[in-house]
């Protein structure tokens, strides 16, 4: 068996025996540069690692921002999702209940409390001393509260409504404990119940007073993040997200929301086991001042927050304003945060030179303070091991310049002779291959780390024939799709249309369709505008799934709304565990009529303009994305249109196309286009809107583009 011997060492032995003759000539003329040089390559070297060090830190806070950003949206389709089964059980759910309920008050009494109470390190209390304390909860019951004077009251139907909730509150539990702490449904009715439950509550406390209810009660449809304020159960330091529960009048009944432990936000366990434990994590919030260098940061997060046990639940908590004790350097930190995104700058904290890492969204950014004593460690001890190595080196190259003089000569010869030959032959081979011969082989074996560059090159001819394949059948694949997308615009009598599709890749999941479908009012056109997400192969085979299901319930009478609910189904038992899902948005026309209908399954509204009042506005509407949740209730909506009126539907690939530098098309932009070419055809308007997104992002597309233009005539 040959023996291997490092290629590494081979060449070192080389560079040596050829670096010995002009090191000894040139030995007496360096000596004197040595010392500086060594100064100025450790100094050059500490520099740099320093450098990469803030660049590391930086990329923390980024990447600390982006957990968070995910974490966020997690937790508000969550908030969501529980709000919405509320208010189906509350207009769909069958009457009665079969499990028994626990008031807050029978969690303090063994005899009443529920089987499975116990204590955990989940749940503790934090007293006024700072200590904490574990208290008795349950994960297969919610608790239920009136406020006072109504605490002994009975709940009556609302009771019964909120408990066949309770199995969807226990599956968002499992799926996002590591975020939450407590899941609540509070009604207008003042009933309260909350998961898991426990009865470590303040007599005095109405859910109806608190700031998540009362900023929930006046939002219409949208998910509200409350700021960090005191849980009155454990006396940490939250955060709410909540979202309003309405009847299908769109009363307001009443709000879900799910406290979030700041300390779960602001998450530096493993920044202080990477770095040191005086690096401090802050979430700050801008707000402008008369310049952009006098803007000021409200902190919204900070770990000291978690030290729940001085405050009291009802004082909430005193919003702090970031310092530096160098107001000059912070003005620039602040015109450095308002002109990009994250970054890195050095000014003091506390009365210790610090470095601040930040990274920005546009509504909060996260900020990392470390001394730059701690930064600054690993560099020093680098810079240090330089100079120390560069003084052995010199010590040694003395010694052993005079013993490799006599065989300089005679090592570069045979050294130089046995490298180059190999390497010759390997271009060779590589020089055939570039010609198109993939049967090009090295047979040659030399017994070190050169013979895997030569079974690397003998793989290659036949991973490039594959790769040549490969790319044929993604050229076929395209076209099959394409072959799947409407081949000429649909002929209705009253509109209009025209639909197109720019992939960026060789195939993709946005989706448009023209389907002639059933309905008992005449000829009927089902206008079909899907993403999917993600982008390639597998989103590209989902499209042509829901595609296929669309078409084989055509001819099937159904309404715009069950038609959607039969799709969900089938695309949630398809697409259960793997992550991926289907927004879309359905519109029905009927020929001759000016009448529409149209469902909303999570995809962005349509746009519609009236030149005659050169107004905009949207065809909105609730909806789930398809794939998510089986069984899901979807609404349908109608309107009637005027002649001369133009709908655009489109994905966010349009408006999220981003030019050299950053900046997006944006909906603006997009509404101008309408504006301008109202007058035009719709294809001359589709056109219009997707060459003016082809030119802004160039030959940069990240996502897939779809749009389709409707006018009535």
């Amino acid at each position: 068996m040959t023996m291997k011997v490092s290629i590494r060492i081979k060449f070192f032995i080389i560079l040596l025996a050829f670096s010995l003759g002009p090191l000894l000539l040139s030995r007496s003329i360096l000596s004197r540069q040595a010392g500086r040089l060594t100064a100025t390559i450790s100094g050059n070297a500490r520099d740099e690692l320093l450098d990469i060090v803030s660049a590391e830190l930086e990329h923390n806070a980024m990447s600390l921002l982006k957990i968070l950003e995910l974490s966020g949206e997690t937790m508000s389709i969550g908030v969501r999702m529980l709000a919405l089964e509320v208010e189906h059980q509350f207009s769909h759910g069958q009457k009665g209940g079969t499990t028994k309920s626990y008031r807050v008050g029978d969690f303090e009494t063994a005899s009443d409390a529920p089987p499975d109470l116990s204590v955990g390190k989940s749940y503790q209390t934090r007293t006024v001393s700072g200590k904490t304390r574990p208290f008795p909860f349950s994960l297969e019951f919610p608790a239920f509260k009136l406020p006072p004077p109504e605490e002994h009251h009975a709940f009556g139907p609302d009771e019964d409504a909120l408990k066949r909730v309770v199995p969807t509150m226990k599956q968002l539990y499992a799926e996002l404990t590591d975020n939450s702490q407590w899941f609540n449904i509070g009604l207008e009715s003042g009933v309260f119940m909350t998961y898991p439950g426990h009865g470590h509550f303040p007599m005095q406390y109405d859910h109806r007073e608190q700031q998540w209810y009362r900023r929930t009660r006046h939002s219409i449809g949208e998910v509200s993040w409350t700021a960090p304020g005191v849980d009155p159960s454990t006396r940490r330091a939250i955060a709410s997200v909540s979202y309003p529960i309405r009847d299908r009048h769109g009363a307001f009944l009443g709000a879900a929301s799910i406290d979030v432990p700041v300390s779960h936000l602001i998450t530096d366990a493993t920044l202080k086991s990477r770095w040191s434990d005086e690096i401090m994590s802050f979430m700050v919030i801008r707000y402008p001042g008369d310049t952009v260098a006098n803007d000021g940061l409200l902190i919204i997060a900070q770990q000291s927050y978690d030290d729940g046990g001085r405050r009291h639940w009802m004082s909430g908590i005193e919003p702090e304003w970031m310092q530096s004790d160098d107001p000059e350097a912070f003005g620039r930190l602040l015109v450095a945060m308002n002109e990009s995104e994250s970054g890195v700058m050095q000014l003091p904290y506390k009365g210790r030179p610090c470095m601040w890492a930040f990274a920005s969204n546009p509504d909060l950014s996260f900020l990392l303070i470390a001394p730059k004593s701690v930064i600054a460690e690993l560099p020093d001890q680098v810079a240090g091991s330089m100079e120390f190595l560069f003084g052995r080196i010199r010590n040694i190259s003395a010694f052993i310049s005079g013993i490799m003089l006599i065989i300089t000569g005679i090592m570069a010869w045979l050294g130089s002779r046995a490298v180059t030959k190999p390497l010759l032959l390997m271009a060779d081979a590589v020089k055939r291959l570039a010609g198109g011969d993939f049967s090009a082989r090295v047979t040659m074996k030399m017994g070190d780390e050169r013979d895997e560059l030569v079974d690397s090159l003998n793989e290659m001819g036949p991973k490039l024939q594959e790769r040549l394949h490969l790319r044929r059948d993604m050229h076929l694949a395209r076209g099959v799709q394409k072959l799947l997308l409407p081949q000429t615009e649909p002929v209705i009598a009253g509109y209009d249309i025209s639909g197109g599709i720019s992939y960026c890749e060789q195939t993709g999941g946005d989706y448009y369709d023209f389907i002639e479908v059933a309905s008992p009012s005449g000829r009927a056109m089902g206008v079909v505008l899907g993403d999917v997400s993600g982008h390639g192969v597998p989103s590209a085979l989902v499209m042509a799934t829901a595609r296929g299901q669309l078409h084989s319930l055509s001819q099937v009478l159904l309404t715009p709304r069950e038609r959607v609910e039969a799709i969900n189904t089938f695309l949630s038992r398809d697409l259960d565990g793997t992550g991926r899902f289907l927004t879309l948005f359905y519109l029905r026309l009927i020929e001759g009529s000016p009448n529409i209908r149209w469902v909303r399954a999570g995809h962005e509204p349509a746009i519609r303009y009236t030149p005659s009042s050169d107004h905009f506005s949207t065809l909105a509407g609730d909806g789930l994305a398809l794939g998510v949740l089986e069984g899901f209730v979807f609404q349908d909506y109608q309107a009637t249109l005027s002649t001369g009126e133009v709908l655009v539907l489109a994905t966010d690939g349009v408006w999220e196309a981003r030019d050299a530098k950053g900046e997006m098309f944006g909906k603006q932009r997009m509404l101008a286009i309408i504006r301008q070419n109202a007058h035009k055809s719709s294809e001359e308007i589709r056109l219009a809107l997707m060459t003016a997104v082809g030119t802004h992002h160039g030959k940069r597309q990240e996502d897939d583009i779809a749009v389709v233009v409707i006018k009535k005539d």
